[in-house]
């Protein structure tokens, strides 16, 4: 390889070479990027993509791993902005996709385990049934359905934390903010209209009525 000169870009500081990348080392870097994007596909059905520095550092996790003598055990020399420009040749092959500093799999994303997804739709199930669910955790737990999931699904957007301890699916949430706004055409909103339209707590009625308020201010920006 040849000498390496930095420069900046959309996704920051990058190296470009003076010469192309060693053809092996391109193909295990192609190879290894890919897997791990698997990877965190594997640990986080529900994301669909992940930032660059993000992948190359699920690289760098598993390196050196690998058994001695083994195939996976070959070591990848590439600096991390050269990483970024084996990126930057997925994506112009079409096995990633990019959307500014992210970048996603060609492949798609996995589902969860058909065990794993029953259990998910009863708690969306379960939560969607009332305008004062029971704490996400605790129906989480009686399905087992890990921590880490319920992360994912707040994250994915499948539930929508509206306050500590109050979650609700993502359809029923665009429901009640639907049901607020035309609420909302025959005078102000508060939380005692709230409480009585919805038949909820005074506690659920406030935390619903204060993240109807951000997502509008939001909205309007």
């Amino acid at each position: 390889m040849g000498r390496a000169r930095f420069h900046r870009s959309s996704d920051g500081p990058r190296v470009e070479q003076d010469g192309p990348i060693d053809p092996a080392q391109l193909r295990l870097a192609e190879r290894r990027l890919l897997e791990a994007m698997r990877r965190f596909h594997r640990r986080e059905p529900l994301r669909d993509d992940l930032r660059v520095d993000r992948l190359i550092a699920e690289l760098r996790a598993t390196e050196g791993s690998g058994t001695p003598g083994h195939r996976g055990s070959r070591r990848l020399s590439l600096s991390d902005g050269e990483l970024r420009s084996v990126v930057d040749q997925l994506v112009a092959t079409g096995a990633l996709s990019r959307s500014g500093h992210r970048v996603r799999s060609a492949e798609g994303r996995p589902a969860l385990e058909p065990v794993m997804r029953a259990r998910v739709d009863g708690l969306l199930r379960t939560l969607g049934a009332s305008a004062t669910p029971s704490p996400a955790e605790q129906v989480a737990t009686r399905l087992g359905i890990p921590a880490a999931l319920l992360d994912q699904l707040r994250a994915s957007g499948e539930l929508v934390a509206v306050a500590p301890g109050i979650d609700y699916p993502r359809r029923s949430w665009a429901e009640i903010s639907e049901r607020l706004d035309r609420i909302a055409k025959d005078g102000d909103l508060s939380v005692r209209r709230i409480r009585d339209e919805l038949r909820s707590t005074r506690r659920h009625a406030e935390a619903i009525l204060r993240r109807h308020r951000e997502d509008r201010a939001g909205a309007g920006r």
